[in-house]
């Protein structure tokens, strides 16, 4: 019997691992589900969160199970986690010659669309909690909690920076593995033109676009549709990675 697939899959901006609570169970056995907390977030939240790109990503590695090592390995994140696992499987490549087996982007621009964005490092207090309102996800009593709000707009800051000056290096050549771009039809980042289409550039392999009911956090409110979709996606990649290993 083949050994599992590993699927790593990462949270949204001031996010954490618990997003995938309800992801174990709908899983076959021939997943494993390996949901992972960045520095800052979750049960990690005593650990300053990380401030660049390569202090994130060292993180992550650091992070996956040993087993990750040997097998393969497919990873999924949802609005920053999908520039994080995008990352992610660049390290991953560089570190082993090999691409993930699949890669899953939800909700998020892809790196050639997206815009240089400074202004979360000094804008008010405001102008953050209206953003997360825009964006939907937290819920109203939590926006409107001064202690909650001064708790999780540092880590917030950090990481909304991160995603606003995220710069890919053009000089990588592209992934070799498929990828599966999500979306939500109500959600203003995966309805900008070329926002989920231009994934398509990251990969010499297939590529997919897929909406959802839903905002841009559809993936709570459809997840069972969403499991649907990885686990059918992965099943494709399982095949494809069993016929290249013969």
């Amino acid at each position: 019997m083949d050994a599992p697939i590993t699927l790593v899959c990462l949270p949204y901006a001031g996010g954490s691992r618990a997003m995938y609570r309800g992801w174990s169970k709908p899983m076959p056995s021939w997943i494993d589900l390996c949901p992972l907390d960045p520095p800052g977030h979750g049960q990690r939240r005593a650990t300053p969160a990380a401030r660049s790109w390569p202090e994130l990503v060292d993180a992550l590695v650091e992070a996956l199970p040993r087993t990750a090592a040997s097998g393969d390995i497919a990873i999924f994140g949802h609005s920053m986690g999908a520039l994080a696992g995008y990352e992610l499987a660049h390290a991953l490549r560089d570190a082993t010659g090999r691409s993930p087996v699949w890669l899953g982007v939800s909700a998020c621009t892809a790196p050639s669309q997206r815009e240089f964005n400074t202004q979360w490092r000094t804008c008010s207090d405001e102008t953050m909690i209206d953003e997360l309102r825009r964006l939907g996800g937290t819920p109203a009593e939590l926006l409107d909690d001064r202690d909650f709000i001064e708790l999780a707009l540092p880590t917030l800051r950090t990481d909304f920076d991160l995603c606003g000056t995220y710069r890919a290096d053009p000089r990588r050549a592209p992934l070799d593995c498929r990828v599966s771009a999500f979306g939500g039809v109500d959600d203003a980042v995966s309805q900008a033109p070329r926002a989920l289409d231009a994934w398509g550039e990251v990969t010499r392999a297939k590529f997919e676009r897929r909406l959802f009911p839903g905002g841009h956090f559809y993936i709570d409110e459809v997840a069972g549709s969403v499991i649907d979709a990885v686990v059918s996606a992965l099943s494709t990649a399982r095949m494809r990675s069993c016929a290249i290993r013969g």
